[in-house]
């Protein structure tokens, strides 16, 4: 597990107002992040991360995201995105991790094409939403394959598609993210117009096409990405939390409500059980891997219909309480607005939305 000092947490804490305010994280900021090496959590040590497994890092995201809701939002996807490095060109790849502030950005998005050429590929596209693009050293995109003027299609009618990674200078940032929560993950899109680039920037991500051999890279990265976007809810949802208790209690607002006790303790009962099932799963699921080498089908469901379940009890039960706050919970200099926000936000995520009408 990874040790982070009280300076190091209280200097995060203490720039997320000037982070919210800049659009992205702050220098001092990605300093404490560089300097614990919070990107590479998952990345192996002998490419200079943590290598940690996967209930840690849930652990540490969950921490991370209590403290605020942009800075637990950034680290992860890019902490998950750096584990893309278990399926790079091994050259490549111990060449792009010698740089200690390596961070990748990119998006799971079909949103580009890859055209064959002798030796390469020729790309375009754009690709919304990603996340710390302005920090980000490495960007990643998925293209579906063109060969021969044809794009490619599997036996099932599936677009054949790989992944890429871009360097900054070859790609144009789209400064387009203007939502209401998570306002300093900096989540801008990036486009590639006619870049050529070699084979070996092709990438896919998949157990069976890892090149490093572990239980991180065994583990499906759909179930991997689920889990760690949910552990960051449970901790936006623990910062509601706290902060609650100090409305009730009087610290914000010397307002007092007979059934007080009744919102908070019923909602942090519930909060807990969620968070109990959730971290029991993710270890059940972390020993199958690690037992049998792949995940069987009824876990990966279960992973699925959890994660979004927890995603949106949460949700509903801070909708619940917010007619209870008054005006506060609306009010945008506030900290309860910014959790409301960026919990609201961060539901949207196209992974996490239900699969049928509630």
């Amino acid at each position: 597990m990874i040790h982070i000092s009280d300076s190091d947490l209280a200097l995060l804490k203490s720039e997320t107002k000037i982070g919210e305010s800049l659009g992205k994280l702050t220098e001092e900021q990605l300093e404490v992040i560089y300097r614990n090496r919070l990107f590479n959590m998952f990345v192996p040590e002998e490419y200079g991360g943590h290598g940690l497994n996967l209930v840690e890092g849930l652990l540490l995201e969950e921490q991370l995201a209590r403290i605020d809701g942009s800075l637990g939002w950034t680290i992860t996807f890019g902490a998950g995105a750096n584990m893309f490095v278990g399926y790079l060109d091994s050259f490549l790849a111990k060449m792009i991790f010698q740089d200690k502030k390596v961070c990748f950005g990119g998006s799971a998005m079909l949103d580009g094409i890859a055209k064959e050429v002798k030796d390469g590929y020729i790309i375009n596209g754009s690709w919304k939403h990603i996340v710390g693009i302005t920090h980000s050293t490495i960007l990643t995109a998925n293209c579906h394959i063109e060969r021969d003027g044809e794009l490619l299609f599997d036996d099932k009618g599936a677009p054949i598609y790989e992944s890429f990674f871009f360097f900054p200078r070859e790609i144009s940032i789209v400064k387009d993210w203007k939502t209401m929560g998570l306002e300093a993950s900096g989540s801008h899109s990036f486009k590639v117009v006619n870049l050529k680039v070699n084979k070996n920037r092709a990438f896919v991500i998949q157990s069976d096409k890892r090149v490093i051999d572990s239980t991180m890279y065994k583990f499906p990265f759909a179930q991997f990405a689920i889990l760690t976007l949910t552990a960051n809810h449970l901790g936006m949802q623990e910062h509601f939390l706290e902060e609650l208790k100090r409305f009730f209690d009087g610290e914000i607002q010397n307002q007092f409500f007979k059934f007080k006790d009744e919102l908070y303790y019923n909602y942090l009962d519930k909060f807990n059980a969620r968070r109990e099932q959730f971290y029991d799963l993710a270890q059940k699921a972390w020993d199958e891997v690690g037992s049998n080498g792949v995940m069987s089908e009824a876990t990966e469901e279960k992973i699925d219909v959890l994660c979004k379940a927890l995603v949106h009890k949460g949700r509903a039960s801070i909708l619940n309480v917010m007619p209870y706050l008054g005006i506060y919970a609306v009010t945008g200099a506030n900290e309860m607005n910014k959790i409301i926000r960026d919990i609201l936000t961060a539901s949207q995520f196209s992974m996490l939305l239900p699969d049928s009408l509630e």
